[in-house]
């Protein structure tokens, strides 16, 4: 990776050494601290994944319960992914003000922890409704474009610039691990007591959990700050870096198109897995059986999925990373097309494959934009390529909800995951395919 040092050690500015230290004790010293960084934040994110993907299994699957409509998970889906279009660009600018970004972190978490709280006493209280689901989606949502946005702005100033790919590759194999847990414990809980209270109070606590081990990291080289330009100059300035380079161009429009395709198979997985695969009558969805069966679907794509993830640093020497961001699209559309159409629980091999791809879609997009951004961009160029990909998700999520309760889950399926492959194979003909080093 030695061609991307130049860029960064131009860009990053101050290092976390004390003033007359030797510059080898200095770039020891950061070293070893980032070393030790590393262990807190992929072990809190693990944990906080690990209740993210409990909710991603049980959140819709409370909907379920309530109304059994493909249009009101689709509706979820939508309020949870609407905040980014609201807030990304104010987050972006709102985060590069900020000098440290870890309490701004750890307050995120806290408070989708109460949100999950709340979730569980109503759950306990017999008064939930998709009203309330909804509610409590968008304000979830709402923080996690902070938090999300802020733990990619972060990162960069808690490791050094060659942890940056194995820290994220570690962060996708950790996301793709838990996502084989978090469904059957989920599913577990939920069967074993009947009800929804012990798994929204399982996810609460990991909120808290990835809180403290964040509390532990220490910044590495500190960000930069510049002189407080209006809110709509900051967000130009950002977007403007976004759009002039062409790889972050293409992989951020690529982005877009995917997730309006993309959200509804994503929003509908438990449905489409119910009734397609498992022949589940949704109308009188039981919360027994039927949550302990689609647990262990989930778990076992999930399992296929960290088996491909293993695969990201090694096939990072071997192509470039808009090479493996498409790569990925092409698995993850070839993988849930395979799964659109052999409705067996043997297609778990299949939608395996496509959880390894979108993995490999997360690692080179996110790499590729903490290596090519200045720091003191990081966090508004993030959140600008996160809300302009993030464009197709909420209308993705309610169309696709609707269409599936017109004419049924099968064809949003098929349309959904052909056009990714569509998407792949247009990505193969731009700079982000093309270029096989980051400073071509």
């Amino acid at each position: 990776m030695g061609e991307y040092d130049a860029f960064t050690n131009m860009q990053l500015g101050t290092t976390g050494s004390e003033p007359g230290e030797p510059d080898d004790f200095a770039r020891l010293r950061s070293n070893a601290r980032a070393a030790r960084n590393l262990t807190p934040l992929v072990a809190g994110q693990a944990v906080s994944m690990f209740g993210d993907y409990v909710a991603v299994f049980t959140l819709p699957y409370f909907v379920l319960s309530l109304t059994g409509k493909a249009l009101d998970l689709g509706l979820t889906a939508a309020f949870e992914t609407l905040p980014m279009l609201l807030f990304g660009f104010i987050a972006g600018v709102f985060l590069d003000r900020r000098r440290r970004l870890v309490p701004v972190l750890a307050a995120a978490d806290l408070l989708r922890a109460s949100i999950f709280v709340l979730l569980a006493l109503a759950a306990i209280a017999d008064a939930g409704t998709p009203t309330l689901v909804f509610g409590l989606a968008f304000a979830t949502g709402s923080l996690s474009v902070v938090f999300d946005s802020g733990l990619q702005a972060a990162m960069p100033g808690l490791l050094e610039d060659h942890m940056l790919v194995d820290a994220n590759s570690k962060l996708a194999l950790a996301r793709t691990t838990v996502f084989a847990l978090g469904p059957l414990v989920a599913g577990f809980a939920i069967s074993a007591t009947n009800g929804f209270a012990i798994a929204f109070t399982l996810n609460a606590a990991t909120f808290v959990v990835s809180a403290l081990f964040l509390s532990t990291t220490r910044v590495v080289r500190h960000r930069e700050t510049r002189r407080r330009e209006s809110f709509l100059r900051s967000i130009a300035e950002g977007i403007r870096f976004l759009l002039a380079d062409r790889r972050l161009r293409w992989a951020t429009l690529g982005g877009a198109v995917t997730n309006l395709v993309f959200a509804p198979l994503e929003a509908l997985l438990i449905f489409f897995v119910a009734t397609e695969i498992l022949a589940t009558d949704v109308s009188g969805f039981a919360l027994t059986g039927d949550g302990l069966r689609l647990g262990v679907y989930f778990s076992l794509q999930a399992l296929i999925g960290a088996l491909g993830v293993t695969f990201a640093p090694r096939l990072t020497k071997r192509m470039s990373l808009g090479r493996l961001y498409v790569l990925g699209l092409t698995f993850f559309g070839a993988g849930f097309f395979v799964v659109a159409l052999w409705h067996s629980y043997w297609s778990v091999l299949f939608a395996g494959a496509g959880v390894a791809g979108i993995t490999w879609v997360n690692v080179g997009l996110s790499t590729l934009r903490q290596r090519l951004t200045p720091p003191h961009l990081l966090g508004r160029v993030i959140s600008a390529s996160r809300t302009i990909a993030y464009t197709g998700l909420p209308v993705g999520a309610a169309v696709g909800g609707f269409v599936a309760d017109r004419i049924g889950v099968v064809p949003v399926y098929v349309f959904g995951s052909a056009m990714v492959l569509v998407v792949s194979g247009v990505l193969v003909n731009t700079e982000l395919f093309r270029a096989d080093r980051l400073d071509d």
